[in-house]
């Protein structure tokens, strides 16, 4: 889960930069790629105790 996030919120940078602006699509996937990582890290964490 955390590279499927960190993979959506480089692909919204990247899209971004080529771009030169952040539409609708790259702001929700920055949100929806940066929950889905938190959430991995928070169940990593969970499953590590």
């Amino acid at each position: 889960m955390q590279i499927f996030g960190l993979v959506a919120v480089g692909l919204c940078f990247i899209s971004g930069i080529q771009n030169g602006d952040y539409g609708r699509l790259e702001l929700a996937q920055l949100v929806i790629g940066s929950f889905v990582f938190y959430v991995g890290n928070y169940l990593k964490g969970r499953s590590a105790s």
